[in-house]
């Protein structure tokens, strides 16, 4: 036996090792990111990009896909053009929201990795909702997982997903009666992590956090300073480099 052959086997079954145990503890510690991951090999019916339990009504299905559609077109006409691609797994039951969405009390959330996985639950059935959603997956596309992932401040993604959703909760008449006329804003770009944003504080804290956010970002936003600070940070600056003061 060569040793290009010795060396190609030993590879191999370096792999055949720690393929298994990679996966087994990635569904350990992100149980419904790799459910969703596999959602193509979970039984679930598909319709385009759309997966629903065989249970859900045809009505159900006709109006998420129909959402998906102008939230898409929505997400599209804000950055010029529409690049990403994600699934949707839309969840009937609750029970199915916790397995492939979140045990937490959202409407929809966006897993990343492999690409873009939008989940919806009953509450998520909603035009602003979804939008919010392609959003993340619009920026995450341009890009990439690392940068996205480790580059970008959760302050900075949910103001800019904030320009797509226009749910009257989060107005900024709504932050300015409940932020004494915008004197008691919190100090948003302290809170970097998804923790700090969307887990730390009240109800009504968090709610405060995403208006405040939306109003940070487009205070801020043009089409040419977004596309300079994509481009920037793919070319290797931090986000603090990128955004500047």
């Amino acid at each position: 036996m060569t040793k290009f052959k010795k060396i190609s086997k030993r590879i191999a079954l370096v792999l055949l090792i720690v393929i298994p145990i990679s996966a087994l503890a990635h569904f350990i510690i992100f149980p419904q990111q790799t459910r969703s991951i596999l959602i193509s090999y979970s039984g679930f019916n598909k319709d385009g990009r759309l997966y629903f339990n065989n249970n859900t009504p045809q009505n159900k299905v006709d109006t998420v896909n129909q959402l998906i559609e102008l939230a898409a077109n929505r997400v599209a006409g804000f950055w010029g053009q529409k690049t990403c691609n994600p699934k949707y797994i839309y969840c009937e039951s609750e029970e199915d929201f916790k397995k492939y969405g979140s045990p937490y009390s959202v409407p929809a959330l966006t897993h990343i990795k492999l690409g873009a996985y939008i989940v919806i639950s009953n509450e998520g059935i909603d035009l602003d909702i979804i939008a919010h959603e392609i959003a993340h997956a619009e920026f995450y596309e341009r890009l990439g997982f690392y940068n996205w992932s480790f580059k970008i401040p959760s302050w900075f993604d949910e103001g800019l997903a904030m320009q797509n959703d226009n749910r009257d909760y989060y107005s900024e008449d709504t932050l300015k009666a409940r932020s004494n006329n915008y004197k008691n804003l919190p100090d948003i770009k302290k809170l970097k992590s998804g923790k700090q944003f969307n887990e730390e504080g009240t109800h009504e804290q968090i709610m405060l956090n995403f208006m405040t956010a939306r109003l940070e970002v487009k205070n801020w936003y043009t089409k040419e300073k977004l596309d300079k600070l994509i481009k920037d940070i793919n070319a290797g600056k931090s986000f603090d480099e990128a955004f500047g003061k």
